[in-house]
């Protein structure tokens, strides 16, 4: 096996070079600009990215990186790793490296004292996580035709989206988002996709980023509008599984004996960086 050197993240390549192997990876990607994976990486309030870049005789061979992410269950406040993105590029593919470069994340990511990783994995990846890397199936998210999206669902792990959170996700550079009415000093957080709207959370007003103030609107009723789920409970039909854009399984791998009761995550569209 060639002799790959393994990096920390952003060490020695910068987001151009993530930019340059992703479109040598998948081709061009408009949501994957410098401003996006600089937001993603080093702004997130909950911490800067966790991963490794893999080289070979000083080529960017592969990379692989997590977010941290504050989730509370019940009143304590657990610190995790969301999974984010990977690629490899085509001359150094079928070498193992997405495997090894997420073992030494992780290994990294508990020894900065976070105590899982969770991810939303599609039809390619979900076999990889599960069968190589040790991961637990937790469930699929789903496309309710709701236009608000339900309240946060009691016992499960919910993501901290406090004040500084709430308006570093809104800054997302890569998508636009405006607010409906949610009730009581509440908003709902919608962004546009063509002739869809996706209703993807709920926040208190007094979270919002002044910036969103001017984009109130009371809805569009001549779009169709979705809102991701996850527990996908209640009786209000859900998009069929055949026309969603992807399948979205929800993925665990926890560490640490404290972890064992944590099963159940809750996730809405402010919660996947698919928005």
């Amino acid at each position: 096996m060639s002799n790959y050197e393994f990096v920390n993240v952003l060490d020695r390549a910068n987001v151009d070079d993530y930019i340059a192997l992703f479109i040598k990876s998948y081709g061009i990607n408009n949501k994957l600009t410098a401003a996006y994976l600089h937001w993603l990486y080093e702004e997130n309030p909950h911490g800067r990215a966790i991963g490794f870049d893999a080289y070979l005789d000083g080529e960017l061979a592969a990379h692989y990186v997590t977010i941290p992410r504050i989730y509370r269950i019940g009143n304590e406040n657990i610190p995790g790793v969301l999974s984010v993105n990977t690629a490899t590029h085509p001359n150094h593919q079928r070498k193992g490296l997405f495997t090894r470069l997420a073992a030494a994340t992780y290994e990294r990511a508990e020894q900065e004292g976070y105590h899982f990783i969770v991810g939303i994995a599609n039809a390619q990846s979900i076999s990889g996580f599960l069968n190589k890397l040790e991961f637990q199936h937790l469930g699929q998210i789903r496309l309710a035709l709701w236009r608000k999206p339900p309240y946060e669902p009691n016992g499960y792990a919910l993501l901290d989206k406090g004040k500084d959170w709430m308006s570093w996700r809104l800054s997302n550079p890569s998508a636009k988002y405006f607010l409906t009415h949610g009730g009581d000093d509440e908003s709902i957080i919608n962004t546009r996709r063509g002739r869809v709207v996706f209703s993807i959370g709920r926040t208190k007003n007094s979270f919002l980023p002044d910036s969103m103030s001017n984009t109130l609107r009371q809805g569009d009723y001549r779009l169709a509008s979705l809102t991701p789920v996850n527990p996908s409970k209640g009786y209000s039909p859900f998009l069929p599984k055949l026309l969603m854009p992807s399948p979205w399984h929800i993925v665990l791998r926890r560490m640490g004996a404290r972890m064992d009761n944590i099963s159940k995550i809750h996730f809405d569209g402010l919660s996947m960086d698919t928005f």
